[in-house]
């Protein structure tokens, strides 16, 4: 009996350590504008800063990642609340011609952003 436990536990614990991981995660949050209004958007949440180089180029095409990660953050809005967003390091914001590089911290989203050449969703 006790060898049976020992065995799914065993199992159990072995499945659990090699479950794959994501690299990120794409949450979705709801931004209140200032002159009313929502947006009900995606933001891809993460906290290797090298994987937002891989999210920029392969889901939105972004060449200037570098430029954008690299520069000088403000900051912008309050962590959104109910979200996962607060459990990461960094997220990306990417809506018609405007890209946003985020850093999470002291419970508010600090960015820069571009203007890109052409709308992405």
């Amino acid at each position: 009996m006790w060898r049976k436990v020992k065995i799914i536990a065993c199992i159990f614990l072995f499945s659990f350590l090699l479950h794959p991981t994501f690299s990120y995660e794409r949450v979705p949050v709801t931004l209140e504008f200032k002159e009313g209004g929502t947006l009900h958007t995606f933001f891809y949440c993460f906290n290797d800063i090298k994987e937002g180089k891989k999210i920029a180029e392969d889901l939105f095409h972004v060449k200037n990642y570098e430029k954008v990660a690299g520069g000088k953050r403000e900051r912008m809005i309050p962590v959104p609340l109910g979200t996962n967003v607060g459990y990461y390091d960094w997220a990306i914001f990417c809506y018609g011609y405007e890209f946003w590089f985020f850093e999470v911290k002291r419970g508010f989203l600090w960015g820069s952003g571009m203007m890109l050449s052409e709308p992405r969703s």
